[in-house]
């Protein structure tokens, strides 16, 4: 009788020790399927206004504030995402350079505007983890790169952040445009960085679709859209499959109003949304934004969610 309650025991306990050995083989399953199938983040490009006006309740920047503080979230979920990647055209180096510390202070790019927007803070974390990674994959593909841990988040950042995501919480690496403004140097950077979606990183271009400070200074008189022909290319280009995109921002510059939308070595407010497209993957961008500035300056923002 004893022998037999012995054995009903151990078969009573190796039963009990499978069934958890089986569990956690599942759960282990389970796990590396569910970080297998890593939600695929945006490449999105934002125009981010005239300094802080649209922080400011500015009248002729209010179509561009609704956009960045109620519509970007109905095509980013910030939930899902684990860091953003923020290119910014406010940034502008002879290397890709990248910010590498666990916190930047915001640095105030602007002149003559009010005392208290020069009292802004937008305290999202750094990634230095992501940053050293970004890093060694541009060296890996052959792009000059360098980590800066201290230059702080420039208004390309914090002004379409602090509406796009107020509550700060999802880490921030900020990366710099190219002195140079070659569009293939631009689209290859987006290219190694397009990896990156796939870990649930969002990439984000802060710029403008058109930028001719002349003309925003000087232009108030004009009574109709300027640049249609040339915001028209850009749609095209950037709903086009990758090699058809690739192909016509190659030559943004030789396309009708082109110079005049960015002029020449003054077109690091387009170079944001050439590294957005090359992040894009092979599928095609779809236009998200569509605003007349002072009903005379067309600007477009567009999305990437496939691969």
């Amino acid at each position: 009788m004893i022998i037999l309650n012995t054995l009903s025991v151990l078969v009573h306990v190796g039963f009990i020790v499978f069934m958890t050995l089986l569990s956690m083989n599942i759960i282990r399953q389970f796990t590396n399927t569910t970080k297998r199938m890593a939600v695929l983040a945006p490449a999105v490009f934002v125009n981010h206004g005239g300094g802080p006006m649209p922080l400011m309740g500015d009248k002729e920047s209010a179509g561009l504030t609704q956009f960045l503080r109620d519509e970007v979230k109905k095509h980013v979920n910030l939930k899902e995402l684990k860091a953003i990647i923020l290119v910014t055209a406010h940034w502008e180096e002879s290397k890709v350079t990248i910010s590498s510390a666990e916190h930047h202070d915001l640095y105030f790019d602007y002149y003559g505007f009010p005392p208290e927007t020069y009292k802004y803070r937008y305290d999202a974390p750094g990634d230095p983890e992501l940053a050293k990674r970004i890093h060694n994959s541009l060296k890996s593909a052959g792009i000059d790169a360098k980590l800066d841990p201290k230059r702080g988040w420039d208004h390309g950042v914090f002004v379409p952040m602090l509406l796009i995501n107020p509550a700060a919480d999802v880490p921030i690496v900020q990366i710099s445009v190219l002195k140079s403004q070659d569009p293939e140097d631009h689209y290859k950077l987006g290219e190694v960085l397009y990896q990156f979606r796939k870990e649930g990183v969002a990439v984000f271009g802060s710029g403008m679709s058109y930028h001719n400070m002349r003309e925003f200074m000087y232009g108030r008189t004009r009574d109709s859209v300027v640049n249609k022909e040339f915001d028209g290319f850009l749609e095209s280009a950037c709903t086009s499959e990758n090699e058809e995109r690739k192909k016509k921002l190659l030559v943004w510059d030789k396309q009708p109003g082109a110079r005049e939308a960015h002029p020449p070595h003054a077109a690091e407010h387009l170079m944001p949304l050439i590294v957005i497209a090359g992040a894009g993957g092979k599928g095609q961008g779809k236009r998200i934004f569509k605003w007349d500035l002072r009903q005379v300056y067309r600007l477009g923002g567009y999305i990437w969610k496939d691969e």
